[in-house]
C-alpha cells in the first residue's frame, strides 16, 4: 500500500512538471524569437567575446590555415557609407582588391560591410567574383557585417563562406526596385523580382544557409513562420498556428520584407559567429592611408580562433586614383554627357574646316569613353571592331566617296552600335525565360541603360539642329583654328571675308569648289570665298546662289540655274 501511494505521488508531481514545461513553451513561443539559456550553452563563447554556431570552430580551423611562426596577413575589402550604394566602382574596387590578393595570398579575406544597398547587376558580379575566389583560390571570405547589409549588400553576404554579425547588425530587405515617374523608386514587376529571388535562394544554398530566408528577404508575400524549430513556409496566413503548445512563431509575415537583426541572424543559422562589444585599439589615419594596421584593431580579432593567429596583420586594399576616374566616368550620367560631347564634338568638327577644339573635344569623349569601358570590363573587342569600322566608313563617305548616301548611313550604324556596346554592359548576360517571363537582374539594368543612351541620342539630335539652324554658321566664320592652305592664297583668287561690302551680295550666284558640309568654299566670277550651306550638304561642282550675310561670311543654297 505504501509502495503503491510512492508510486502515485510520484507520477503525479512527473504530470505537473509536463504541464508546467509546456505552458512555458507556449508563452516562449508567442514572443519574438531570442535566444535561449540552452542555446547559449550550446554553442562556444570566450568569456562574453562571442557566440560560435555549431561545428563553426570545426569549419573554421579547416578552412583557415596560419602560420603558426607568423606573420599571418588577411585581406581587407570594405564596403561602408549609409549615403552610399553598391554600383560599377564597387565592382571595380572589388575586382582590383581580388587580383592584387591573388598575389598577396592572405590567408583569408574579410568583406566589412556597412551599406544600404545598390545596383542589382554590379552586387552579380561582386557575387560571383568573391564565391568564385573562395573556390578557385582556397582563401576564404569571411564577411563581417558591421551595422548593415541591407539588398544588395545582403546578396554580397550570402556569397561569403563566413558571415560575422556585430551586436547592432542587420540584414535583409532586398526587394528590387525601379525609376517611375517624377524619380520615384517603384517595386520591380514580378519577373524581375521572382529571378532576384530564386538568385538569393541559391547563393544561400552554396554555402548551407536556408534559402526561405534568402527569399523572404526579397519576396515580401512570402510567409515564413517557426514550427517545432524548423523554419517553414506557408501558403497564405490561415494556415499560422495561433494558439495551443506547439504555436507557431511568425518569422515573416505576408506584406513585409524579411530583415533580421543580429541575434536572428545568428538563431536561424544566418550568421556563423555573433560578436560582443569590446574595445580595441584605434586605426589611425595613417594606417588608414597605406592600408596596414594589427588585426588586433578589429573586432573580430578579440574572438576565439582569431584572436590566437600569430602577428596577424591586415591588408586593406585601396583604390587608385585612376580606378576612380575610370568608375566615375562609367557611371550612367557621366557616360551619357561623354556621348553627348563626342556626337556634337563630331558635328561641328565636319561643319567647319580644319581641326580645332570641337574635333578635340570629341576625341578625347570617345577615348575616355574606350578607357572606362576596358577598365569596368564592360567592352570587349568586338564593341570596339564595330566601332572604328563605322567610323572609317563615315570617313570614307566625307572625304573619299563624298555621297553620304547609304556608305555613310552603313557607316553610323556601326558606329552608334559599338557605342551601344561600351555603353551599355551586360548584353551578354540577358537572361529570359518564355515560359515564366522573367528577365534577370542584366536585363533590368540594360534596360535603363538603354533609357540613358535613347534619351541622350534625342537630345544630341535636337541640339545638332540648332547648331545646324543658328550656331555653326558663326562658328565657322570665326574660327581661329581653321588649317591654312596655299588654296587661300590672294594670288590664287582666293578673298577672305574680311569687308562685307567687298562681299557678293544676296542672290549671286556661283558654284562650290570644296564641298559644304555646311561649311566649304565657293567661287563667284572666278573670286574663291568662304561659305556655308543654311545646314544642308553641297557637293563640289553644283550651283549655289547667296541667300544671306551672317557678318563677313556668306550663306548659300542650292541654285536650280533660275532666279526667282
Amino acid at each position: 500500500m505504501n509502495l503503491f501511494k510512492v508510486c502515485f505521488l510520484s507520477l503525479l508531481c512527473f504530470c505537473f512538471i509536463l504541464i508546467g514545461e509546456a505552458q512555458e513553451i507556449s508563452v516562449m513561443d508567442t514572443h519574438e524569437p531570442s535566444l535561449t539559456p540552452v542555446e547559449l550553452s550550446e554553442t562556444a563563447n570566450a568569456n562574453g567575446t562571442a557566440l560560435f554556431g555549431k561545428d563553426v570552430l570545426d569549419k573554421l580551423k579547416q578552412y583557415i590555415h596560419f602560420n603558426a611562426d607568423g606573420p599571418n596577413t588577411i585581406g581587407h575589402i570594405i564596403i561602408e557609407d549609409h549615403s552610399g550604394s553598391i554600383n560599377q566602382s564597387t565592382w571595380l574596387y572589388v575586382k582590383n582588391a581580388l587580383e592584387a590578393y591573388k598575389k598577396i595570398k592572405p590567408i583569408f579575406i574579410i568583406l566589412e560591410l556597412n551599406t544600404p544597398g545598390g545596383e542589382v547587376y554590379a552586387a552579380q558580379k561582386i557575387s560571383d567574383a568573391l564565391k568564385n575566389f573562395d573556390i578557385q583560390y582556397d582563401i576564404p571570405v569571411v564577411c563581417f557585417i558591421n551595422n548593415w547589409a541591407i539588398s544588395a549588400g545582403a546578396m554580397l553576404a550570402y556569397s561569403c563562406r563566413f558571415i560575422v554579425v556585430a551586436k547592432d547588425a542587420s540584414m535583409g530587405a532586398a526587394e528590387p526596385l525601379i525609376v517611375g515617374e517624377n524619380s520615384q523608386m517603384l517595386p520591380a514587376s514580378e519577373k524581375i523580382n521572382s529571378a532576384l529571388r530564386a538568385d538569393f535562394a541559391n547563393r544561400a544554398n552554396f554555402f548551407g544557409r536556408n534559402p526561405l530566408i534568402a527569399e523572404a528577404m526579397v519576396d515580401k508575400d512570402l510567409i515564413l513562420v517557426v514550427r517545432n524549430g524548423k523554419v517553414i513556409k506557408l501558403d497564405s496566413e490561415s494556415q499560422i498556428r495561433t494558439e495551443g503548445p506547439a504555436a507557431d512563431i511568425v518569422l515573416s509575415p505576408k506584406g513585409k520584407l524579411l530583415t533580421l537583426n543580429a541575434d536572428q541572424l545568428f538563431k536561424y543559422d544566418v550568421a556563423d559567429v555573433l560578436l560582443f562589444p569590446q574595445k580595441t585599439g584605434v586605426i589611425t589615419d595613417g594606417e588608414r592611408d597605406i592600408g596596414k594596421w594589427p588585426a588586433n584593431k578589429l573586432l573580430l580579432f578579440h574572438a576565439p580562433f582569431f584572436d590566437v593567429i600569430p602577428n596577424a596583420m591586415i591588408e586593406s586594399y585601396q583604390m587608385e586614383w585612376k580606378e576612380r576616374l575610370f568608375a566615375f566616368l562609367a557611371s550612367p550620367l557621366v557616360s551619357s554627357l561623354l556621348l553627348l560631347g563626342l556626337i556634337l564634338g563630331t558635328y561641328v568638327e565636319l561643319s567647319s574646316p580644319g581641326f580645332g577644339v570641337p574635333g578635340a573635344l570629341a576625341l578625347s569623349c570617345l577615348i575616355l569613353i574606350l578607357l572606362s569601358s576596358f577598365a569596368l570590363e564592360i567592352a570587349n573587342w568586338l564593341e570596339v571592331v564595330l566601332l572604328f569600322i563605322g567610323l572609317a566608313i563615315i570617313i570614307i563617305d566625307l572625304f573619299l566617296l563624298p555621297t553620304f548616301g547609304l556608305l555613310g548611313f552603313v557607316g553610323l550604324l556601326f558606329f552608334l552600335g559599338g557605342l551601344f556596346g561600351l555603353l551599355i554592359p551586360g548584353l551578354e548576360s540577358i537572361e529570359y525565360e518564355v515560359g515564366t517571363n522573367r528577365i534577370n537582374a542584366a536585363g533590368q539594368m540594360v534596360l535603363e541603360r538603354f533609357v540613358w543612351f535613347s534619351f541622350t541620342l534625342l537630345i544630341a539630335g535636337a541640339l545638332v539642329l540648332l547648331l545646324a539652324r543658328f550656331l555653326t554658321p558663326r562658328l565657322a566664320a570665326y574660327s581661329s583654328l581653321v588649317l591654312k592652305g596655299n588654296e587661300q592664297d590672294a594670288s590664287r583668287g582666293y578673298i577672305a571675308n574680311d569687308d562685307p561690302r567687298l562681299l557678293p551680295q544676296v542672290g549671286a550666284t556661283g558654284e562650290v569648289v570644296a564641298t559644304l558640309r555646311p561649311a566649304g568654299k565657293i567661287t563667284i566670277n572666278d573670286v574663291i570665298y568662304e561659305a556655308m550651306s543654311n545646314g544642308n550638304l553641297i557637293e563640289r561642282g553644283e550651283k549655289i546662289i547667296v541667300v544671306n550675310l551672317d557678318g563677313s561670311f556668306l550663306i548659300v543654297d542650292k541654285w536650280s540655274g533660275e532666279k526667282s
